[in-house]
């Protein structure tokens, strides 16, 4: 599909620049392009987009580890030249705090929020906060921040198009409020969740609050639809061929769902 045609698309669809969280060769780090200028997660936004790194204008982040803000720095480094207006990146504060703490802090890359664009009095990075259960907008897409199980500022997303939506959980553990926001949500058709180690981790999952193939079995007790489509990503590579074996064998991709690869579209 082109990418160009998302907005006009009579099918509304995301496409998946990168679906894993850890990195190996061929295996590219979690983030997804929602539109033309939109993308959420930076894991993979440049090496996924290739010349349509130029068009991205808003980076939503569901939280602040470093597989899904990983090219921020760079995305803002390979366009800056050609920028008329601010990279505008959209997180909660915590997330924004890290952000501003860790990567633009002039010591591991230069503070972009404190750079003027050439020829203008605009900042090269804007930091734009946003809250649980507040919706933006942007170009055509309606963009909801919801309550996930993760870290104690992240968050998963509903993102909206044509009244058609997908829910990103991104990084979580077990979590109801992920599953209320399914249940009574009708416009929500599909899910995009976190299955990152085998059920014989389930210590290490619980540590680092993440799924495995029998926590989402057990998760999709909750769920009161039989018309949701269930996608995995996030898979740590080191796992990659065990948990394929054991995600099929447990039956969890809903209504023709998947484990979703880099460059996959999902309709919506």
């Amino acid at each position: 599909m082109d990418v160009k045609s998302y907005s006009q698309d009579i099918t509304p669809s995301i496409k998946i620049l990168g679906a894993y969280g850890g990195k190996a060769t061929n295996m590219a780090l979690t983030s997804l392009q929602l539109s033309k200028e939109v993308v959420m997660d930076a894991g993979n936004i440049l090496e996924g987009l290739g010349n349509g790194i130029k068009n991205i204008n808003h980076v939503f982040v569901s939280h602040s580890h470093l597989d899904h803000i990983n090219d921020i720095g760079f995305l803002i480094d390979a366009t800056f030249e050609q920028r008329k207006i601010p990279l505008k990146i959209y997180g909660r504060k915590k997330t924004l705090e890290d952000i501003e703490k860790h990567i633009l802090n002039w010591d591991i890359w230069p503070d972009f929020t404190q750079i003027n664009l050439l020829g203008s009095d605009l900042k090269a990075i804007e930091l734009v906060e946003i809250s649980l259960g507040e919706v933006i907008e942007v170009d055509d897409c309606k963009i909801k921040a919801i309550e996930n199980n993760h870290t104690i500022s992240s968050n998963g997303f509903v993102i909206e198009k044509n009244n058609k939506a997908i829910l990103f959980t991104s990084d979580t553990y077990c979590c109801d409020s992920i599953w209320d926001e399914v249940n009574n949500n009708e416009k929500i058709s599909c899910i995009l969740i976190d299955v990152s180690f085998p059920s014989r981790m389930a210590q290490l999952a619980y540590d680092s609050k993440h799924l495995t193939p029998e926590l989402l079995a057990q998760e999709l007790k909750k769920l009161k639809r039989d018309d949701i489509t269930v996608y995995v990503n996030h898979i740590k590579p080191s796992y990659k061929i065990e948990l394929v074996k054991e995600i099929i064998k447990s039956d969890v991709l809903l209504n023709d769902g998947m484990i979703v690869e880099a460059q996959d579209v999902i309709e919506l």
